[in-house]
């Protein structure tokens, strides 16, 4: 019944790994040309925003172990834990994408050009910010769920919350995508070539109400 809970994140999980891998090829602009005011302004954006490589690593992780928390519940107390382990995740990744945020609009750019992405990119990591925080308060609904019997109305609840929070998910990676592919032609930058996609992995199962 909870599969929903586990699908905003792996929609959000796509797009940070885009972050670090199309922005990253900016900083081999930096090596090509050093010499040039533009290249180090791109440089100087891709720094800051690579920072995600290192907090989205972590988050992956953690939201992973939650998973696999996740499928082997047995009764309420795991299942709180399981959502508790969920939310601690996020306030951790939204502490670290506003910090993120606020490094990105004190990033000094003289190029106008740059610093509309610059501004573009900020609404895009705090509309994730944002939307991860909905999905944060969809699964406290069922951290803080006082008996077994209110569980299956809390979980059924906490799926209709996730909706426009995954509906904002999926247009923000639309948006970041686009944006990304102008930074990197703006900038001069080939991005990486994609690798090829693994194996759909099984679908997680998110925390369900204990047998009766």
């Amino acid at each position: 019944m909870a599969t929903a809970l586990v699908r905003v994140f792996s929609d959000r999980q796509r797009s940070p790994r885009r972050w670090a891998t199309a922005l990253a090829a900016l900083t081999v602009v930096g090596l090509v040309g050093c010499g040039s005011s533009k290249v180090s302004q791109c440089n100087k954006l891709a720094e800051v925003v690579n920072q995600t490589q290192d907090f989205m690593k972590e988050f992956e992780t953690e939201i992973q172990a939650f998973s696999e928390k996740a499928a082997q519940v047995k009764n309420l107390d795991d299942i709180k834990a399981a959502a508790s382990q969920y939310t601690t995740a996020v306030d951790k990744v939204v502490i670290n994408l506003d910090g993120l945020a606020q490094e990105l609009k004190t990033t000094p750019l003289k190029d106008s050009e740059l610093s509309q992405f610059r501004d573009s990119y900020v609404e895009v990591v705090s509309g994730f910010k944002s939307a991860l925080e909905e999905a944060r308060q969809a699964m406290n609904l069922v951290v803080t769920v006082q008996s077994e019997t209110d569980l299956p109305a809390k979980i059924e609840e906490s799926q209709q919350q996730t909706v426009k929070a995954v509906t904002a998910i999926e247009n923000l990676s639309q948006k970041e995508a686009q944006l990304i592919a102008d930074v990197n032609n703006y900038c001069g930058a080939v991005p990486p070539k994609a690798e090829p996609a693994p194996d759909q992995p099984p679908e997680t199962t998110a925390p369900q109400p204990p047998n009766q």
